[in-house]
């Protein structure tokens, strides 16, 4: 039997015939330029996952109209002025051998107000847990947006795209006229289901009467907004077989709305298939091909829920920015070598370090195709050079694999008994285990890419100078502040959040876990999940601010769970044998007496010891990651790649 037989069957959605069951979920990416139009860097984004197998790519959400966008550099259709740009992107994907469908979006009440100049519209001016009002939508705007929906088809298919999805998930437009929340009128285009159907009806006439029957199209859809009052799998049971009768020849399953979209690109904390219920639930209903999307990760996963009748074909969202390959090694049975997501929700949603466009903190060259031509190799170096990185963290394996792809002669450092750097404590926090496929990974890349690999190695200057290599990549990562860091310091008992971590260290109740930026959250639901009575001081009014917000949100309502007390806003002074003096909000010290144990968790300081002895030495030298400055596992990773290109 052939490996992954199902996953690698062809199908059909509609007249569209595809090679496989694999479809590259639509995501936004921040890559359209400031007129909304299509460039090089979307172009190579795309081209590297056709090249890669992808049976179906979905481009991200397009606007049909300039009162949807969401986003300053976000794609459009809404001139035929657009269509050239849409064409090269079309035309360059298929000449790379894949199939390519556009989403049609508008972003109704979750428009961006800034980019718009107005107040959003919708179906109702409904608000959302306290959120901005929307304006309700006249009919004559309702109409014109219908309309606007069949030119942004008619515009795909002359651009050559295969086929079309209308977005109506995640509390955009089609899906507010859908849910019960959101439209709350009572005319024609509001009040029971099929009245709330009748936006996604028009919408579907529409596309037909420019671009024919045969024109492929389906729909996206939340079958569950996971909010109170809104659309459940109840409802999208009754409304979905309407969406198929109006003509829509897939539906693509997906949950939330604006306000609950952590569920939809759930981090680490949340298991993987964990919507495949949805589109099982839809698939019973229906008699149109479903696609099943939410952390499908791996290709056995995938190969179960065809076989076993839950879905029809799988999306992949964030495991192909992870790795665009992820069809071509399963299929070749190279599952080992597949780059994994690991949730951890950095690059491709919060983008800080990215300026707002989609990376991947596990897959530098996500995002820079055009930039980076053949990575992880590459351009060939003029020359075989003796690298020498030291630090087998994410960051110094990144080097190091990139800089013997490419040719490079490379032998890694690293002082401790295993590799991980610090990023090894954060896979010991609850729920962050997934976070250690990356590091096996790594360690198994490094392995197939020659690189030597010297464990339980400390490096000095002049064990530096004595390898004598002609580039070295000082990784050596970064250490914890102790209490040196407290303005009056420790005078009384303490124990490091590094040694919690590692299990090394004995905890007594009650807890008084001594944070800063959030360095402590995590060492506090460890504890409280161990059984213990748990209070976390952070100064800040953010107990997590440096966890992007879907995997804070969950980590927040994991500590109110477990009963954590969090003190936001209280600044840890020192410690003396009585307790913790702190600056709290309403007085100016306060006490905290006789804890049983206190656990500090002040941050990191870089790790720089090794780079400042080295500095004034006959070597050519570049240091990244923590060793320059502490940061996350993205910026690590990133940089480890970025100095082995330049060498």
């Amino acid at each position: 039997m052939a490996r992954y037989e199902t996953l690698f069957s062809p199908a059909r959605i509609g007249t569209l015939e595809l090679p496989n069951r694999v479809v590259m979920a639509p995501m936004g990416t921040g890559y359209a330029d400031e007129d909304h139009c299509v460039t090089q860097r979307l172009i190579a984004y795309h081209v590297a996952r056709a090249q890669g197998g992808v049976g179906l790519q979905i481009v991200e959400h397009t606007a049909v109209h300039p009162l949807g966008l969401t986003g300053e550099r976000m794609l459009a259709i809404y001139d035929d002025e657009m269509i050239p740009g849409l064409q090269a992107l079309t035309d360059a994907v298929h000449e790379a051998g894949g199939r390519i469908a556009l989403q049609l979006q508008h972003g109704g009440r979750q428009a961006n107000a800034e980019v718009i100049g107005r107040r959003p519209l919708s179906p109702s001016a409904v608000s959302v847990h306290g959120g901005g009002q929307p304006e309700k939508m006249s009919e004559q705007q309702i109409l014109e947006t219908v309309q606007a929906f069949g030119e942004g088809a008619r515009r795909a298919m002359e651009a050559g795209f295969d086929g079309i999805e209308v977005h109506m998930a995640h509390g955009y437009l089609g899906c507010s006229f859908l849910s019960p929340l959101l439209n709350r009128r009572d005319d024609d285009w509001g009040g029971d289901t099929e009245r709330r159907t009748r936006f996604a009806r028009e919408v579907r006439a529409a596309i037909i009467e420019r671009c024919g029957d045969d024109f492929p199209c389906w729909c996206r859809i939340s079958a569950d907004e996971l909010v109170e009052g809104g659309t459940d799998l109840d409802e999208a049971r009754r409304f979905a077989p309407l969406l198929q009768d109006a003509g829509y020849q897939a539906i693509h399953v997906s949950v939330c709305i604006g306000e609950t979209a952590r569920f939809a690109s759930a981090p680490y904390y949340v298991e993987p298939g964990h919507l495949i219920e949805y589109a099982e639930g839809i698939r019973e209903v229906v008699n149109v091909p479903v696609i099943g999307v939410g952390r499908i990760l791996e290709p056995e996963m995938a190969e179960d829920f065809l076989r076993e009748g839950r879905c029809d074909f799988v999306a992949l969202g964030r495991a192909l920015l992870a790795d665009p390959d992820w069809p071509r090694k399963a299929h070749e049975g190279r599952e080992g070598e597949i780059i994994p997501c690991i949730g951890c929700n950095l690059g491709c949603l919060d983008r800080s370090y990215s300026d707002g466009q989609v990376q991947c903190a596990c897959n530098p060259w996500t995002g820079r195709e055009v930039d980076w031509p053949g990575y992880p190799g590459g351009r060939e170096p003029s020359r075989t050079l003796r690298v020498l990185v030291v630090g087998a963290g994410p960051g110094g394996m990144q080097a190091a694999i990139v800089a013997a792809h490419r040719g490079h002669d490379v032998t890694l450092w690293e002082q401790a008994s295993e590799v991980g750097g610090a990023f090894r404590l954060a896979t010991m926090a609850p729920g962050k285990s997934e976070l250690a496929r990356f590091l096996r990974w790594q360690e198994a890349e490094l392995d197939r890419a020659g690189v030597e690999l010297r464990l339980n190695t400390h490096a000095t200057d002049q064990s530096v100078l004595q390898f004598d290599p002609d580039m070295a990549i000082i990784a050596t990562g970064s250490t914890p502040l102790g209490p040196e860091s407290l303005p009056y310091g420790a005078g009384g008992r303490f124990v490091l959040a590094h040694d919690v971590l590692e299990g090394e260290a004995e905890v007594r109740d009650p807890v008084f876990v001594v944070s800063n930026r959030g360095a402590g959250a995590e060492v506090a639901h460890l504890l409280a999940e161990a059984g213990h009575a748990v209070t976390l001081l952070e100064p800040g009014d953010d107990p997590a601010p440096l966890l992007p917000s879907g995997p804070k949100a969950f980590l927040l309502d994991r500590l109110e769970a477990l009963g954590v007390t969090v003190l936001t806003g209280h600044r840890t002074l020192g410690l003396d044998a009585e307790g913790v003096l702190v600056e709290a909000p309403d007085e100016a010290q306060k006490r905290f007496d006789r804890p049983g144990t206190v656990v500090l968790a002040l941050g990191r300081r870089a790790n720089d010891d090794l780079a400042s002895e080295l500095e004034g030495a006959r070597l050519t030298m570049i240091v990244i990651g923590d060793a320059e400055r502490p940061r996350h596992v993205q910026a690590a990773v990133h940089e480890g790649a970025l100095a082995a290109r330049d060498i």
